[in-house]
């Protein structure tokens, strides 16, 4: 799950999201995560990959069953952001 709102000063979003490890048997390596910002239109002002661990993740890979709980405090000076998706994937 994910979300991303208005942290302040124009520009300014705090970004919080969870990712999950499923698997109850087996620790999984950390995914990358590429956010894509968008204005009303639907068109795309800012795209970014963070690493987990600059969302605040713990160093190495996701233990069985567990649950991280992540944020981040981001800027972007492309204009009004009006939408946003997240895709998870292994660089």
């Amino acid at each position: 799950s994910s979300g991303l709102t208005r942290g302040g000063p124009s520009g300014v979003y705090r970004l919080s999201a969870v990712v999950r490890n499923r698997d109850a048997a087996m620790a999984v390596r950390a995914p990358a995560l590429e956010l894509t910002l968008s204005d009303a239109g639907g068109q795309v002002v800012a795209r970014r990959v963070l690493e987990l661990r600059e969302l605040g993740a713990p160093a190495g890979p996701i233990p069985a069953g567990a649950e991280w709980a992540l944020g981040a405090t981001l800027r972007s000076d492309a204009g009004a952001v009006a939408g946003y998706t997240i895709e998870l994937f292994y660089p």
